[in-house]
């Protein structure tokens, strides 16, 4: 059934070089309900699901919406700006990021953190370059309460002048899972079974496990543990991507960060029933969830350690999925995840799916891949960007500046024109969690029924 489904795309795009489609969740939600049509109930809503995860063109219409072939070309970070007016006829600020409740749930974040961000991707490759006339603060797209932190200009700069260079190494991949010391096998096992596209759930699984490790040392240090006491401390000292980790928005209102996938199941039903938005927000929470399940069984022996529990699962046999019980005797029905994992899986698939950007993947086989890029994508969006990247042969990014930029001014990058018809509003909330190019809160477009969530019959 996997084989016939991936088989079934016809858009004629697939094979062609570029950017993969970003349309990822119509595809896992279709072949969900083609696999409770099968016999085969063990493969029915997890294995299905992920076979076709990553082929994101694929039945882009299953679900009422205009298929769309979403290939781009160089980088595209997976936002897609539009510009569509909601309902109230009001002044909208371009690119300006849009949250529910954004000053309810922004936090402080500290500046600290950002310059142990830099001080680490300086140390990790001696190709690393942040120009010493830029610096990381407040953005000027809603500060705190919309926009979190952006980078600005701290001298005149000239065009062309170069303001970043972020090494491959430096950045998260495929390659960081699948070479993982503790996850890295399961990782390969379950992507030789589960097929195309199991690489965003493995992604998104190596970010989670990285995040409660870290989490679980700064527990011990709390306790007044030291970084060399032990081998379990000695290695939780040295999590790769600790200090990047620490910038990420795990949580709702970190960075100023919304997004659904950190709603309650009650306020996506209160919120967005009846919406364009809300069959798109269900589908969505729904893979993630399945996701959680099968990354419980490859992470949860690895934090247990950590955290010292009693780790049954890794007795019983490694990685196994959650249909396959080895024990007839013990109880049917959902055993409990591991603690902090709904949240950080949840967490990683908020970043993937707002920070995420298509680039080459460094070898010389022509085929591209998806990778957070530290520092580069905290830049937030215009739709006349000041800045432009290139990549080099070593899969280096390189940022330099487009034009001349003023003392004081802020970097932004374009991660999409906003003429681009490929993607609805409605839908741009559930993937990334705002609405470009509207200032009023999205708790007032929901509440006054605006046009972008909600369609709106002709009068004749």
């Amino acid at each position: 059934v996997g084989v016939a489904i991936l088989g079934a795309c016809s858009c004629g795009n697939c094979a062609a070089p570029g950017p993969r489609p970003i349309d990822r969740f119509n595809s896992i939600n279709y072949s969900i309900a083609l696999a409770k049509q099968t016999h085969n109930i063990k493969m029915n809503i997890l294995y299905l699901a992920l076979v076709s995860y990553g082929h994101r063109c694929l039945f882009a219409n299953a679900f009422g919406v205009q298929q769309t072939i979403y290939h781009a070309t160089q980088t595209t970070r997976r936002f897609i700006n539009l510009d569509r007016p909601s309902r109230r006829s009001q002044q909208s600020a371009p690119g300006t990021r849009t949250q529910l409740f954004a000053s309810e749930v922004a936090t402080q974040s500290s500046k600290d953190k950002y310059d142990d961000l830099i001080q680490w991707l300086l140390a990790s490759n001696e190709k690393s370059y942040i120009a010493s006339n830029v610096e990381i603060r407040p953005s000027t797209r809603g500060g705190l309460a919309t926009g979190g932190y952006g980078m600005f200009a701290s001298e005149d700069l000239t065009e062309g002048e170069l303001l970043l260079r972020i090494p491959r190494d430096c950045c998260v991949t495929l390659d960081d899972a699948l070479n993982d010391d503790e996850c890295g096998p399961a990782f390969q096992k379950f992507m030789d079974q589960a097929g195309p596209g199991s690489d965003t759930v493995v992604v998104a699984g190596y970010l989670a496990k990285e995040y409660l490790l870290l989490k679980e040392y700064d527990r011990r240090l709390e306790m007044g543990a030291q970084p060399d006491d032990n081998s379990e401390m000695r290695r939780l000292s040295k999590i790769k991507f600790a200090p990047y980790l620490r910038t990420l928005p795990w949580a709702r209102g970190v960075n100023a960060q919304e997004h659904m996938l950190f709603w309650e199941d009650g306020d996506v039903d209160s919120l967005l029933k009846g919406s364009l938005a809300y069959d798109d927000a269900v589908e969505t929470r729904s893979t993630v969830k399945l996701a959680t399940k099968i990354l419980d069984g490859i992470i949860s022996p690895v934090v247990r350690k950590a955290r010292g529990e009693e780790d049954e699962a890794e007795e019983e046999g490694g990685f196994r999925f959650p249909w396959q019980s080895q024990e007839e005797e013990k109880p049917s029905g959902d055993a409990e995840l591991l603690d902090g994992l709904e949240e950080a899986v949840r967490g990683a698939f908020v970043i993937s799916l707002s920070r995420a950007f298509v680039a080459p993947s460094g070898a010389d086989d022509g085929k591209e891949e998806d990778r957070l890029e530290p520092v580069f994508d905290m830049l937030q969006h215009s739709n006349t960007p000041n800045i432009n990247h290139k990549f080099a042969d070593d899969g280096s990014i390189e940022v330099i500046a487009a034009a001349g930029i003023k003392l004081g001014d802020e970097l932004f990058n374009q991660y999409k024109g906003e003429a681009d018809p490929n993607m609805p509003y409605h839908k741009f909330f559930t993937r990334f969690g705002f609405v470009p190019g509207v200032t009023e809160p999205v708790a007032n477009l929901i509440a006054e029924r605006s046009t972008i969530f909600f369609p709106q019959r002709a009068v004749v």
